[in-house]
């Protein structure tokens, strides 16, 4: 007996053998002989849809050839850079591409390798079933398709097992604010959170802040009572060790360095019966001197103020440059130099850059020359003065009289790795000659004898604050070794940017500062008591945010005090709600009453952060807790040396590559930018297995240059690399760096604002403004990076902007070409049918007559009505695939509108503006349609609002346009469009939809195209003879026309073009399914122009016309004039 057909057949309809057996006998081979008959059938239509005089545009798609050769290419690949760089063959986790696919099923997965290479496993059918499908195309539906992600400089992608083990936290984790009693769930939450902490230190190279450090220090400080401070300046201390407090991320931990940081400006100022003599001598001659018998000239001073210092190269995050706000607020000053200036910092230059940030007014001053020859010159106001600053630290001890010292602290902010490019830099040298000691020394008293004179010192401390959020994403990040003096101040850090997950949580690591005694400022006990003396004599006056200190012969010096700032829960140690009274958290265990604490501000003591009071609230405990699975998905991978070493290895073959591309006149297609720029020509002979340490980051920034030598908008770039298949994730625009954004392009300060003043914004999609490029194209690779993942950039940029200029051309029968070419502009056209939206981005409603405006050329209520959400933006198709099954109807006898919907009451408004009472309609609000601020007014009330929302599953409401104004930022729209985008009228012609399928139909993407699908007004169709037109292939013959006349049974209308339709994801969505397709990617292969995919015609009506009413309809002719 023969087995059943399946396995279950048997047991579920318990055939007979005798059954079985005709059934085998008769049926079956009459049920293939039918299969084969549909199938044959099928191919027959197949071929006969086929359209065989069109060439095939070029495909956005891999060919087998294509395919082939980038295996092929792949395997030369890895010969060159070695089995040990790529792919982390020897980790733990294993080769790249026998764990990529299960690890990111949405990415486009690793092509099939021999077996013997890097003995790799064999794929899985879904790897190969991808590569087949990219032979065919059937693979490219849209929202399934995998695709090519090279962001990882904005964000790192989770793998599928860190998210499984984050979502998989079977323990149960409380407020770690609610203390137990050492078992319960929130002391488990402090305990994972500290070995979060405990981890991340580790992966940064930082110990905790030194337990016993406070007693070292003061060991220290009695040892060295007796010596100056340059005289010990060889002494080894211990680091003295990081905290960390956990943020948002970097941009978090910058602001709140920013907020805390200690800036000041203070203010010395002469009383009535002393003065200040500012020395144009350096301080050894100063001290070393007698008054009454020197030699050197002196200017009496009224007041100096000196301001602290923000400090940053041109390179850095928006988010750093951000930070000036708070120090200007602080009266500090921020300072923006080059790279190269700062990485050639020198000692004088830190000095003068100092001298630059004080300022003085000056009297009426005696001075003395040599001869003693005595003149008086007056000087008003001067600013910035020659001021000669020690370097040496001794200098500063040696005063011989008592002294007076004020502290300035600056900041120094450095970027690890620019985020533009991927630029790397050695900052050593410079925060070596930032941390040298320096200071500048002014006299003061009541008069010229030096008895009664005493010494104000301002002391210049930097602080260096590294933003290592770039570079530590791909690279090892060592915190103490990266500047001179065991690390940086201040350190911030993303995790998402290293693994992915979880999202809005990093880190600042704060220094802890040894607290100096200040008995080792002076040499002898004498002196201290001195010192001690004189302070005893200044008073301080407290006056409106104000700190005066008052000093021997009528002498001020004026400092804000401390601002306050906002505190949390978990902030403080104590706090009264009805009196001004809270004590911080202090994480050194010195607490602090806010109303003491402004009297603090105005000693001088080296400032410091306290962390405990930056925590506000609850944190992110259950992000922190994660954080764990994290560094233990980057220990697999065999540590950050061995990512470094993958992400720089695909960076320095894609830039050859890229290096590579030229167009068929010579003319380079890539415009590099950075570092990478300069290891263009020394790539293909540089051995990558033992320089990668000397490489940029794995980011690279660039532009796409045409034939001509001008550069393509990365606007247009972006937009195809989206439509390709795969499609391609980069990012475009100035990736909130602007200064490199500027020296890269390059772009000055004027053509930036000029182009802001003609509409481009930060993040907009203008590539090019006044014919030079507003930002670039940035590819950045990550540790999940693969192979395939440049072959495709690569090939994708030769594919398609190499070959630009191969246009698309319709071709015609033979006869036709040994002749005349094809009219590609038919001037006997016909319309076929109309259509009118009321209601934007819904369904359409077609017509056979309706009534258009002669002086607008605007279809009477078309684009009236538009759906606005709860953020007042317009709710659009391509976002809302719903909204194409929500059918309005007008009816223009009763101006009744009648909307239907699937499983819905008809929803019924009357939109007779004479009928609505004008106690009842709403005052206009500001609507955003497409990027534009319109007015409406909200119609139909509560009860449409609810319809709506019931339909779409989204709380909006229903607007009408408010024929007031329209307004962009740059300029004023008339009111005359209502919700359109551009113009008044949309017409398309159905030879343009009828090659469009074509195109659709050669590269085999399914899904053919319609009319509805373009959202026109008016559709036009040849008067030809059909056969004819389908042997003539007109191409878009409405692009050229430049007027046209609507000849009705009636009426004439005149209408004047108005430009072309850029098109959008809006296409893509089927009208009547509200399905996906590739509309937008078939376009893009021969409808591109300066950035845009264009397809139909914008038209308006006739200025002069009068503003009345005229009918069209369907079947009326429409005649051309004036074609291009």
């Amino acid at each position: 007996m023969e087995p059943p057909l399946c396995p279950d057949s048997e047991a579920a309809m318990n055939f007979s053998p005798k059954l079985a057996a005709s059934l085998n006998a008769s049926i079956l081979p009459n049920i293939a002989a039918a299969i084969l008959v549909v199938f044959a059938i099928a191919i027959a239509l197949w071929r006969l849809r086929r359209p065989v005089n069109t060439k095939r545009p070029p495909s956005l798609q891999s060919s087998p050839t294509q395919t082939a050769a980038s295996l092929a290419a792949k395997i030369n690949f890895l010969e060159r850079v070695g089995k040990k760089n790529y792919g982390y063959v020897t980790s733990k986790k294993g080769f790249i591409d026998d764990w990529r696919l299960s690890e990111f099923p949405t990415l486009i997965p690793s092509l099939k390798l021999p077996t013997h290479i890097h003995g790799q496993k064999q794929c899985s059918d879904q790897t190969n079933k991808y590569w087949e499908s990219q032979h065919t195309g059937i693979n490219c539906d849209g929202a399934s398709e995998p695709e090519v992600y090279l962001d990882y400089a904005g964000s790192a992608i989770p793998t599928q097992t860190l998210l499984s083990q984050i979502s998989h936290q079977s323990q149960i984790l409380a407020n770690p604010h609610s203390l137990g009693g050492g078992m319960l769930s929130s002391d488990r939450t402090l305990k994972l959170m500290q070995m979060a902490k405990d981890r991340v230190m580790q992966h940064f190279g930082v110990q905790h802040e030194t337990f016993g450090l406070d007693v070292l220090d003061k060991d220290e400080g009695e040892n060295n009572a007796s010596v100056g401070i340059g005289e010990d300046k060889n002494r080894s201390t211990p680091c003295p060790g990081y905290q960390l407090v956990f943020t948002s991320g970097a941009t978090e931990s910058l602001r709140l360095v920013a907020e805390r940081f200690p800036w000041s400006s203070p203010k010395i100022t002469a009383g009535k019966t002393s003065h200040m003599i500012l020395s144009n001598m350096n301080t050894d001659t100063l001290q070393s001197s007698n008054h009454d018998n020197s030699t050197y000239l002196s200017k009496q001073m009224k007041s100096i103020q000196a301001r602290s210092i923000l400090l940053y190269p041109r390179n850095v995050h928006t988010s750093v440059i951000g930070m000036r706000e708070a120090a200007m607020q602080r009266g500090a000053r921020f300072h923006c130099v080059s790279v190269d200036e700062l990485v050639g910092a020198t000692c004088e230059w830190f000095q003068n850059l100092v001298e630059g940030s004080m300022s003085f007014e000056f009297q009426e001053a005696k001075m003395r020359d040599v001869g003693g020859k005595i003149e008086e010159k007056k000087d008003e106001h001067g600013i910035y003065p020659n001021i000669r600053c020690s370097s040496h630290a001794q200098d500063i001890t040696e005063t011989p009289t008592p002294c007076k010292e004020i502290w300035m602290h600056h900041l120094l902010v450095l970027p690890m790795e620019c985020n533009f490019g991927g630029d790397r830099f050695d900052w050593r040298n410079t925060t070596a000659v930032a941390h040298k000691p320096c200071s500048s020394s002014y006299l003061h008293g009541s008069g010229e004898n030096s008895e009664t004179s005493a010494t104000i010192r301002i002391c210049h401390k930097w602080h260096i604050l590294l933003d290592t959020a770039k570079a530590a994403a791909t690279g090892p990040v060592n915190i103490p070794t990266l500047t001179h003096g065991s690390g940086p101040d201040f350190a911030v850090v993303s995790f998402y940017k290293m693994f992915g997950a979880p999202t809005g949580l990093g880190a600042l690591f704060v220094k802890k500062q040894r607290r100096k005694s200040r008995s080792g400022m002076q040499t002898t006990k004498k002196r201290d008591a001195t010192l001690e003396s004189n302070a005893s004599e200044g008073t301080c006056v407290h006056t409106c945010g104000i700190s005066t200190l008052h000093l021997s012969g009528g002498t001020t010096i004026e400092r804000r005090t401390s601002p306050r700032h906002f505190f949390g829960g978990g902030s403080v140690d104590v706090v009264l709600p009805e009196s001004d009274f809270v004590v911080p958290r202090n994480a050194n265990g010195a607490a602090s009453v806010s109303n003491k604490v402004n009297e603090s501000a105005s000693s001088d003591e080296d400032e410091t952060i306290d962390l405990g009071v930056l925590v506000h609230g609850t944190e992110h405990f259950r992000g922190i807790a994660s954080l764990i699975h994290g560094f233990q998905e980057l220990d697999a991978l065999g540590g950050m040396e061995a990512i470094s070493t993958h992400c720089t290895c695909l960076s320095a073959e894609f830039v050859h590559r890229l290096s590579k591309l030229v167009h068929d006149n010579g003319t380079p297609v890539i415009e590099l930018y950075g570092q990478w720029k300069s290891l263009v020509n020394r790539l293909p002979g540089m051995d990558t297995s033992n320089t990668m340490q000397y490489f940029p980051g794995p980011t690279v920034a660039f532009n796409i240059c045409d034939r001509d030598g001008s550069l393509i908008g990365y606007d247009e770039v972006s937009r195809l690399a989206s439509l390709n298949c795969p499609p391609i994730q980069l990012r475009t625009g100035c990736f909130c760096n602007p200064g490199a954004c500027q020296d890269a392009l390059p772009l000055t300060n004027s053509e930036v604002l000029e182009n802001y003043s003609s509409g481009h914004v930060c993040g907009d999609r203008r590539g090019i403004v006044n014919g030079k490029p507003t930002g670039a194209i940035r590819a950045s690779f990550g540790k999940d990076s693969s192979y395939e993942d440049m072959d495709a950039l690569a090939t994708f940029i030769g594919k398609v902007f190499i070959s630009q200029r191969e246009a698309v051309t319709p071709l015609h029968s033979s006869e036709e070409s040994e002749g005349n070419p094809p009219d590609t502009c038919n001037k006997s056209m016909k319309i076929d049918s109309l259509f009118v939206f009321p209601i934007k981005s819904c369904a359409a409603m077609r017509v056979n007559r309706w009534p258009i405006n002669r002086r607008t050329g605007r279809m009477s209520f078309d684009r009236e009505f538009a759906l606005v959400d709860t953020s007042g933006l317009a709710m659009r198709l391509h976002s809302y695939p719903q909204m194409s099954k929500i059918q309005p109807s007008i009816d223009l006898n009763t101006m009744i509108l009648t909307v239907s919907a699937q499983n819905h009451e008809d929803l019924i408004l009357n939109i007779e503006k004479s009928k609505i009472s004008v106690d009842n309609m709403m005052s206009p609000e500001d609507i955003q349609v497409c990027g534009t601020l319109c007015k409406g007014n909200i119609w139909g009330g509560s009860k449409a609002s609810r319809w709506f929302s019931d339909v779409l599953g989204v709380r909006c409401w229903l607007a009408r346009h408010h024929a007031t104004y329209k307004t962009g930022r740059t300029q004023i729209s008339e009111a005359r469009y209502a919700y359109c985008n551009e113009a008044s009228l949309l017409l398309v012609s159905q030879q343009s939809i009828s090659y469009l399928n074509s195109v659709i139909t050669a590269q085999g993407w399914g899904r053919l195209v319609e009319s509805r699908h373009f959202r026109p007004n008016i559709v036009v169709v040849s008067r030809a003879d059909t056969q004819i037109e389908e042997r003539r292939q007109f191409v878009n013959p409405e692009d050229s026309w430049q007027q046209i006349s609507i000849r009705g049974s009636a009426d004439v209308v005149e209408l004047t073009a108005a430009g072309k339709c850029a098109r959008c994801q809006m296409v893509d969505v089927d009208p009547i399914s509200g399905m996906k397709g590739n509309t937008l990617r078939a376009l893009a292969q021969y409808r591109r122009d300066r950035g845009q995919i264009n397809f139909g015609s914008f038209f308006t009506g006739n200025a002069d016309a009068s503003d009345e009413t005229a009918w069209v309809e369907e079947g009326s002719e429409v005649i051309s004039n004036g074609d291009t």
